[in-house]
């Protein structure tokens, strides 16, 4: 036998290896017979018997189990009777096609229809057992060739059915069309290409050059293209980046429930910016609840798909239910709202990346719409934002903030906290408050947590750090977590507010820097207060002509400090750097603590109700203090009625003054009991007596 008559054996093999019914191999055979000239050729014809009997073998397996590796896979008897029914299906073209609108959210009018196959049969109802078949029998390009042809043929002879609109085609782009099949399909495509979108959904991963055949194909004859089930698979950010599609449908694996899953609205928002970042449209598919479709909404996504909206049908509905439609509109509608209102409605769980509010010119975060959950707010560290938060009233839950920078116009908050509210600040990273601060009503409640820092500057009169305003009680304050505060303006208050409320700061160093006419910085102006200061470390620097550290302008001042290190530094002209200038008392405890003073104005005092009575204790603890001034005083204030013990503790008071100290003691209500004192006058020791 020559290598001519060996290489065309060769190619009959080739080609009987694929055949896939008895007249495929007849015709086959039948070519390759005549190639060979079998009647001149006993062994020859012998040899192409063998291939014929060889064939009808595998034409066999195939059509009742496809082949033998199929064979080995598919075992019951359900699945080789499926089988059957599946390549009959295929070799009868017994599909049929129902169509699911496609909704935008623009409007809640139908955008397009997808063609949906729904084989003839009952023993294989589903797409699913089709392509399952066809892929083990490799025969998914019969599938791809019918399916174009049918849809195809329906547009063209049903036009009126799809009211002008689109109608996307599935397709597989690894099927492999023959070229005779790809020629004709091809010319359909570009001739019904205003109405017709390729929709790819991807069964295995392809090489560069196939998908650069196919991608220039859709591209030279202005057929639109899409993603489908993104976010599965192998429809991933590669093939999205290689396909730059018209469309990308949003897998429903990322849309069911998306309301009660935060990981899954970051993806989706993620999907979707990617999208109108590059001039596509984001459909979200397999919508199915009121929830869902608010939120994939509130997301951004330009269209929607499921049976919330419509179920496919034989026949092309021509619109969707009035009511579906309004609920579509209202849903956009708030959207747009907050975009023309600059304000951002964040779900329940959601993370905000800041630069891209930015980007969208968002100027307000709107939180705690659904009264739970717990909202990120992050940003990259030195990127400013012209960008605040309001908390809604009711809401329940915790705002991380995360290397986040947010500002306001002066004289209003970044962190407007509404009524009745509870709200866990968790700080992460490097964050900061510009030119307002966060306000908490007297209904509500703040904590303030985490291992990250937040700094707060302030240039507006009248201004408040972290609390409310002058006319008005603040709500609970808690720390938890230090924060650095930096004001300059009139006057105002850092931690506290007009009227007082109560303050808790349990751990954390807390850095307080203020210059301007009066100022309070832990406390209240005009009310009373009552503050705890535990396991913390705060330093004050205040340059007022009228100041208080710790406590109150004008109200009574209760505080208790244990087990917490404080350094005050004051300068101006009526100064207090615990209690009150004006109030007519304050009740300060000190316990286990190490405090330093060193004030330097005309009316002052370390430790006081300037005006009034004083009641102070500190045992077991350190305290210095250095108080210079006309009428400066060390503990204690001008009217004589101040009560002062010294238990067991550390002190040392250096006092430069024209007034006369003694005269406003009372040594009955003046206790030392243990401990070291050390007390200088104008440069003179005095002796204890």
């Amino acid at each position: 036998m020559n290598g001519i008559k060996l290489e065309i054996l060769h190619g009959l093999l080739s080609e009987v290896a694929r055949v896939n019914n008895e007249n495929e191999l007849d015709k086959i055979t039948e070519k390759y017979a005549d190639k060979l000239e079998c009647g001149n050729d006993e062994l020859v014809t012998a040899i192409v018997s063998d291939i014929k009997h060889i064939g009808s073998e595998l034409v066999r397996l195939r059509n009742g189990a496809a082949n033998a590796d199929t064979y080995l896979i598919v075992r019951t008897e359900q699945e080789r009777a499926e089988l059957a029914e599946a390549m009959k299906v295929i070799d009868n073209n017994l599909f049929d096609y129902h169509f699911q609108p496609i909704v935008s959210t623009a409007d809640g009018e139908i955008y397009s229809y997808e063609a949906l196959m729904r084989p003839k049969s009952t023993l294989c109802p589903s797409p699913y057992h089709i392509i399952k078949y066809a892929e083990m029998t490799d025969r998914l390009n019969d599938v791809e060739k019918t399916t174009f042809l049918n849809v195809l043929d329906r547009i063209a002879v049903e036009t009126d059915m799809f009211y002008g609109r689109p109608v996307f085609i599935n397709s597989i782009p690894s099927a492999r069309l023959n070229e005779a099949d790809f020629e004709h399909v091809k010319v359909l495509l570009e001739k019904y290409s205003e109405r017709v979108v390729v929709e790819m959904t991807e069964q295995s991963e392809m090489g560069d050059g196939e998908f650069g055949t196919i991608k220039e194909m859709y591209n030279s004859i202005n057929v639109r293209t899409a993603i489908d089930d993104y976010g599965t698979g192998y429809s991933n950010v590669q093939n999205l980046l290689r396909y730059m599609p018209d469309y990308v449908k949003i897998d429903r694996s990322l849309v069911s429930d998306i309301l009660n899953n935060r990981k899954k609205r970051y993806f989706v928002r993620e999907i979707i910016d990617f999208c109108h970042d590059n001039g596509i449209l984001a459909l979200a598919e397999g919508v199915e609840t009121a929830e869902e479709l608010q939120t994939v909404i509130h997301l951004g996504a330009d269209l929607v798909q499921g049976y919330y909206t419509s179920r496919p049908s034989a026949i092309a509905v021509e619109t969707i239910p009035y009511e579906i439609r309004q609920e579509i509109k209202l849903y956009r509608q708030e959207r747009e709202d907050g975009r023309k209102y600059h304000v951002y409605t964040a779900e329940k769980s959601e993370r905000i990346q800041l630069e891209r509010m930015e980007k969208e010119e968002y100027k307000c975060i709107l939180i705690g719409k659904s009264g739970e959950g717990e909202v990120t707010v992050a940003g990259t560290p030195g990127s400013d934002t012209d960008i605040h938060v309001d908390v809604a009233n009711g809401f329940k839950g915790s705002i991380i903030l995360s290397d986040a920078v947010l500002s306001n116009t002066k004289g209003r908050p970044c962190i407007n906290i509404g009524e009745n509210c509870d709200v866990k600040l968790v700080l992460s990273g490097t964050n900061k408050l510009k030119n307002g601060g966060i306000k908490v009503p007297e209904s509500a409640r703040l904590q303030v947590c985490g291992d990250g820092g937040l700094s707060v500057f302030i240039d507006a009169s009248g201004y408040y750090a972290i609390g409310n305003d002058g006319d008005s009680k603040h709500g609970e304050l808690v720390f938890e977590q230090g924060v650095s505060i930096e004001s300059h303006a009139a006057g105002g208050v850092c931690i506290g507010s007009g009227l007082g409320g109560k303050i808790r700061i349990l751990l954390g160093q807390f850095t307080l820097k203020m210059t301007g006419y009066f100022g309070v910085g832990i406390g209240a102006y005009s009310g009373d207060t009552d503050i705890e200061l535990f396991a913390c470390n705060v330093t004050f620097d205040l340059s007022e002509q009228l100041g208080v550290a710790i406590g109150s302008h004008q109200g009574k001042c209760r505080a208790n400090i244990h087990h917490a290190s404080t350094k005050i530094s004051l300068s101006g002209s009526h100064m207090v750097g615990i209690g009150t200038l004006e109030g007519s008392c304050c009740d300060v405890s000190v316990c286990e603590a190490s405090m330093v003073f060193n004030i330097s104005a005309d009316r002052c005092a370390a430790v006081a109700a300037l005006e009034g009575s004083t009641l102070f204790e500190i045992s077991k603890a350190s305290m210095h203090i250095i108080s210079k001034g006309d009428n400066a005083l060390a503990l204690g204030g001008y009217s004589c009625d101040s009560k002062v013990s010294l238990i067991n503790a550390d002190s040392s008071v250096n006092l430069e003054t024209k007034a006369d100290y003694m005269s406003f003691i009372d040594k009955n209500k003046f206790k030392i009991e243990g401990g070291r004192i050390k007390v200088v006058i104008n440069d003179v020791e005095i002796k204890s007596e």
